[in-house]
């Protein structure tokens, strides 16, 4: 199976990719795709290193970076023939679902904390709202924790069945290190 997983691959977001992709069991190919400015190192599965692409993805709202973004990602998608499509944070995930959504790729769709719940102004709240309710498309949700989960299915709409969560996690390496010192 190849999952590839499309992202601003910076700070927490890079640790949690890089954890679920070195962490994983099973016999899978990974592929990122993060803005052309991230500057996460590489990551090695199984002594190779996982193919990386970079995008026109930025964090502020521009029409014109982002609608390039959404052709590259596709062009890329259309490139790997992903089996599945992770898309993570406000704008990884706007640009993922629509070329998943345009490509026919089965896409989930991690938030990571939805946008409109980062800023103080009524009308930035109501147009990230907005975003994430006309971007879901066919993405389904996979959420970091229970709230955000019900956050998504009874403020974003998401059908509860296309709800889930993937409880953040320490590894197992990490926990018995802990359990060493007590």
């Amino acid at each position: 199976m190849k999952i590839l997983h499309l992202g601003q691959i910076i700070g927490g977001l890079d640790i949690y990719i890089r954890n679920s992709i070195v962490y994983a069991e099973g016999d899978y190919e990974y592929i990122l795709v993060h803005g052309n400015k991230d500057n996460n190192k590489p990551i090695e599965k199984n002594g190779k290193r996982v193919k990386e692409y970079g995008i026109s993805l930025y964090r502020n709202l521009n029409p014109w970076n982002d609608l390039k973004a959404v052709i590259q990602a596709v062009i890329i998608i259309k490139k790997e023939h992903p089996d599945l499509l992770h898309c993570h944070s406000a704008k990884g995930g706007v640009v993922g679902r629509i070329a998943g959504f345009l490509t026919h790729t089965k896409t989930l769709y991690t938030p990571h904390a939805f946008s409109f719940l980062s800023t103080q102004s009524t009308l930035k709240k109501k147009i990230y709202l907005l975003i994430e309710r006309t971007t879901k498309l066919d993405a389904w949700l996979l959420a970091c924790s229970e709230s955000e989960r019900m956050m998504g299915v009874k403020i974003v709409h998401y059908h509860k069945d296309k709800a889930f969560v993937w409880s953040n996690a320490v590894p197992d390496a990490i926990n018995e290190l802990e359990n060493d010192r007590i």
